[in-house]
């Protein structure tokens, strides 16, 4: 029967739904790089506001998105326990959109001023970040194709990019604090470091929902 338990339209149905999620945060993903690497590379902030729109418009896709899948679970598509697993999921998985539109909103609305001597290592944080969600959303792939051993393979996975990403961003912050520059100007780039780490955070703990949900599927 699989991680799901039932098969037939109704199924296929929610797959096609969550999959259009995945979609829509992975475009608000791949937005909210596009203009942290602007930023980097001296775009003006009129420029930067209509990037941020953009972020904006892809995370109200990926908000309907969400809500659409929500929908046909609610109304009973799958057994319970996979139908509130995948709920969970869901709201962790628009978190990670969340964020992502967060850290520009931030980054754009409040000027910040990111000292040039880290813009090396934000770019390989962008990097790691955009490998961390191909992981994950592969993860969630073979979920939905009832993969279980897939599945928690690629959890592991996301977790150990999260982890080199966690070490990034100490790294960030380390030298961030020892710039000599106004302590201000430290705290607001700080601030929107913490929100590019949010955004990986989050994809962890969409992999370790994952992993729950597989466990809960084959206890059954």
């Amino acid at each position: 029967m699989g991680i799901f338990g039932l098969r037939g339209r109704a199924v296929q149905k929610v797959r096609d739904l969550v999959s259009d999620h995945l979609h829509w945060v992975e475009e608000t993903i791949t937005a909210m790089s596009q203009t942290v690497e602007a930023y980097l590379r001296g775009e003006g902030w009129e420029g930067l506001e209509e990037r941020a729109v953009e972020v904006h418009r892809r995370e109200s896709r990926a908000d309907d998105a969400r809500r659409a899948a929500e929908t046909a679970l609610v109304r009973g598509a799958l057994l319970v326990g996979t139908r509130r697993n995948l709920l969970n999921i869901l709201d962790v998985l628009d978190l990670v959109a969340n964020s992502a539109e967060a850290a520009v909103d931030f980054l754009v609305y409040q000027r910040v001023g990111v000292p040039e001597m880290l813009h090396p290592l934000i770019r390989d944080f962008l990097t790691g970040l955009h490998e961390e969600w191909r992981t994950l959303r592969s993860a969630v792939d073979a979920f939905l194709s009832a993969n279980a051993e897939e599945t928690v393979r690629l959890c592991e996975e996301v977790d150990q990019r999260e982890s080199y990403l966690d070490g990034v961003h100490r790294r960030l912050i380390l030298r961030l604090f020892a710039l000599d520059i106004p302590l201000a100007e430290k705290i607001q780039a700080r601030d929107f470091l913490n929100h590019l780490e949010a955004c990986a955070n989050a994809m962890e703990d969409v992999g370790d929902l994952l992993m729950v949900a597989v466990a809960a599927s084959l206890s059954f």
